[in-house]
């Protein structure tokens, strides 16, 4: 039985066309929502322990950072194989071979504790399945939701990679037990951590599994219901169009800072080795692009714009970026720079990471019929690119010269500007209305 919740069905209007919705869709949410927390627990697990974890390992914090790096580096070319599966064998299985990928091998990081190469291993075939699931919200929004409802259904699963990003940042440090006077922490936390995280990471593949339905028994709006083209008939017409092309190069500039940033704050902010300082910070930052994500998507929905929230979110890292780094230079004071931090963390997330969900859903828009998780790949592949450019660079640079890291922020900052140019010169959705 396809949808056993049939029985009290929701109506959405398009172009005089009936479109029905059911209750069920939220159920997939959910469970997508999961999935999709869990994969970034397992993207960023190190992020907010890097030193300790470079203790343990007995390898350099270089290293550690790799192991955040490897998901931006194998996501570029297993992108379009993600798109080609999903668009071949649907919602369900396409992103379900991600699924799998992740939660096995999440699960078997820690079976050989303390070895690096065998937890490297894992982290590049986890990294491999990542991109079949980052790659599939907007077709799950399309699929299973209305008009009305994509972009927050789009929000809420980037809300949900959001928390599970604060939820590592906040929760890998106590479970690891991270502090100033105890950086090589023990076998046994280590191992519990990890477990931890790659055993929820197990438990959502088992649900996906169970309770993933492949598409509703009625199309749920009018760009489910109109033909699509293939993936790779596809992919040659997105650049045709000239706000496709803009947006591609804005995300490449907010997803990918963002990439870098989060995964490097231990580097960044230079805060004594134990200090959960950063941790905490990115910790508000992702708290802000929570609330984001669901106000900024709502209005967006509710009032059919996208051009504006992306406008601000431009504006937001162009702002906030060097005052987050910079807040050292203005006070003296290191519980003033902290309290500032945590303040323009908050903002800077409101603005830059709530723009997700707008322009995932926008990109999917203006491309249609080509399928949602071509362009949303696309989206995503650009923001993993700049990611891997940027903290790469700063890698480099605290391996052979640390002075010189304040230049990756004046290059973050410089991107921003462009992206508010390249944010003006977009047409809004009205004007490709079906």
């Amino acid at each position: 039985m396809e949808n056993n919740s049939t029985e009290n069905i929701e109506v959405d209007r398009l172009d005089k066309t009936e479109y029905k919705t059911y209750p069920y869709r939220w159920v997939v949410l959910g469970i997508f929502m999961f999935v999709g927390a869990m994969s970034q627990v397992i993207w960023i697990t190190f992020a907010g322990i890097t030193d300790e974890s470079a203790g343990f390992y007995g390898v350099s914090n270089g290293l550690i950072l790799l192991l955040s790096l490897m998901f931006m580096l194998a996501y570029i070319p297993f992108n379009f194989l993600a798109c080609w599966a999903i668009d071949r064998f649907g919602l369900k299985w396409g992103t379900g071979i991600g699924v799998i990928i992740m939660g096995v091998f999440g699960f078997l990081r820690p079976v050989i504790p303390g070895n690096y190469g065998w937890l490297l291993f894992c982290t590049i075939m986890t990294a491999i399945g990542q991109p079949f699931i980052l790659n599939s919200f907007t077709k799950l929004a399309a699929t299973w939701f209305p008009e009305k409802e994509k972009t927050l259904a789009t929000g809420l699963g980037t809300m949900a990679m959001l928390l599970g990003v604060i939820i590592t940042f906040l929760t890998a440090p106590m479970l690891l037990g991270a502090d100033p006077n105890n950086p090589d922490p023990s076998t046994y936390r280590m191992n519990l951590t990890l477990y931890i995280f790659g055993g929820l990471m197990l438990l959502s593949m088992v649900l996906y599994l169970i309770f993933v339905k492949n598409k509703p028994p009625t199309p749920a709006n009018a760009y489910s219901d109109k033909s699509k083209v293939l993936a790779t008939q596809g992919t040659f017409s997105l650049f045709k169009n000239r706000d496709f092309t803009l947006l591609f190069l804005i995300l490449f500039i907010g997803l990918g800072v963002f990439n870098a940033i989060s995964s490097a704050l231990d580097l960044i902010f230079e805060y004594p080795q134990g200090v959960d300082t950063p941790s905490y910070i990115a910790g508000v930052m992702i708290v802000g692009g929570i609330i984001g994500a669901i106000v900024f998507s709502t209005l967006s929905d509710k009032y059919q714009k996208r051009k504006i929230f992306i406008i601000l979110a431009m504006f937001g890292g162009a702002i906030f970026t060097p005052l987050l780094i910079f807040a050292d230079l203005m006070f003296t004071q290191q519980i003033a720079i902290d309290v500032f931090r945590y303040i323009v963390s908050f903002f800077y997330g409101l603005l830059l990471v709530s723009a997700l969900p707008v322009g995932l859903t926008f990109a999917a828009e203006i491309t249609h019929p080509v399928p949602e998780e071509t362009s949303n790949g696309f989206m995503m592949w650009i923001g993993q690119v700049c990611g891997v450019i940027l903290l790469g660079g700063m890698i480099l640079t605290d391996k052979f010269n640390p002075g010189l890291m304040n230049i990756s922020i004046y290059i973050m900052t410089g991107l921003f500007v462009i992206g508010i140019v390249l944010s003006f010169l977009m047409k809004d959705l009205d004007a490709y209305k079906l």
